[in-house]
């Protein structure tokens, strides 16, 4: 008897659904998540604090209805909370447009991006301009390969014509890794500035294309060589 009443005690999986603060918070949490965000504490406080009170339990629903992990990790003291693929399948929502792969000009950008978090490792904030990105295409480690990526032109300086249209290309890729939760803009969406935060969450990106940082090169060439075909 005295196990009878216990196990009736035992709450369903996703009884935790049924409290006001989830049932407040989780439709915008859900679509932020589905749609590849990263969500950390100073840029999503609250759907953050539900993912660390509720992690067990929310992982258990990702697995369960979408064959998802929800993972959680860390990076310079701070804690993040993402959505991935099982290793033995795409999940549920492979078939979908919601998980693309980012295009070579968007991975150029994040290997510019995250050269740039490091080499600002000790600033507490670590904020980008255009004039930055400028800098690191004309004088960083890899400037060779970024002035034939963005110019397909090795020069001194280029002119302000060619700059403006790295420029647009830049605003559609801070966009995209703003959604992402990887940086957070500083500029209205709408305006000509670019400025932004490189957030922690950018390791997420060294994590997942490893092998375009390890061969950045060969795979620049590689992409040249296609679209010049």
């Amino acid at each position: 008897m005295e196990n009878e009443n216990t196990a009736s005690h035992i709450d369903p999986p996703f009884k935790f659904f049924e409290n006001s603060e989830v049932r407040e918070k989780f439709a915008d949490l859900n679509i932020e998540l589905l749609g590849g965000r990263h969500i950390q504490k100073n840029s999503n406080y609250y759907h953050y604090q539900l993912l660390k009170k509720y992690y067990d339990k929310f992982k258990y629903y990702y697995d369960y209805f979408y064959n998802l992990r929800l993972e959680r990790a860390f990076k310079d003291d701070i804690t993040f909370y993402y959505l991935d693929f099982n290793e033995d399948t795409r999940g549920t929502l492979s078939s979908t447009n919601r998980y693309k792969e980012l295009s070579p000009l968007q991975t150029v950008m994040g290997i510019m991006l995250l050269n740039m978090y490091y080499d600002r490792y000790f600033d507490d904030v670590k904020e980008i301009t255009f004039s930055d990105i400028k800098k690191e295409i004309k004088e960083g480690e890899n400037s060779q390969s970024y002035k034939k990526l963005w110019f397909n032109d090795i020069r001194e300086d280029y002119s302000p014509k060619e700059w403006q249209r790295v420029k647009g290309n830049m605003k559609n890729t801070i966009r995209d890794f703003d959604k992402l939760g990887w940086v957070e803009s500083m500029t209205a969406d709408e305006g000509e500035e670019i400025r932004f935060r490189l957030k922690e969450t950018i390791y997420r990106f060294q994590q997942l294309y490893d092998k375009e940082i390890s061969n950045f090169d060969k795979f620049v060439d590689n992409y040249l060589l296609q679209t010049n075909d």
